[in-house]
């Protein structure tokens, strides 16, 4: 059985290869946070096409209570679809999710909103 999220830290986070990321469905969105559940399938991440800056980014730290947990792939056209959240500077306003009864923050390793339709984005996941 596939974990529901890919269990990674900060200190864990590789340079080079391939992940397979859980791919995790969204099942409700209350505005603020919302509920996935396993999609039943994994994605293929290789974190070596991360630019230096998005690298950065990922490993970190938000804090001494907010780290990074973990990694899932969402559908990009569901994420496209989200009202107010963006995801690119200067304005964030992170995605909340509730994972198996843990909530996160989830933000796109890259986010490129241009991808097609039915493409995955991997989010970090940190609480």
């Amino acid at each position: 059985m596939t974990p529901p999220v890919y269990p990674i830290t900060s200190k864990t986070f590789p340079r080079t290869g391939i992940l397979e990321i859980p791919y995790l469905s969204a099942v409700a969105y209350d505005g603020h946070t919302a509920l996935l559940q396993p999609g039943g399938m994994t994605v293929p991440y290789d974190v070596s096409g991360l630019t230096p800056n998005e690298f950065e980014g990922a490993v970190r730290e938000q804090g001494r209570d907010v780290q990074l947990r973990g990694l899932a792939a969402l559908d990009t056209r569901w994420m496209l679809g989200l009202p107010d959240v963006t995801f690119r500077p200067p304005y964030r306003k992170p995605l909340g999710v509730r994972i198996e009864g843990v909530w996160y923050y989830a933000w796109p390793l890259r986010w490129d909103g241009t991808s097609g339709a039915g493409a995955h984005t991997v989010v970090g996941l940190s609480n």
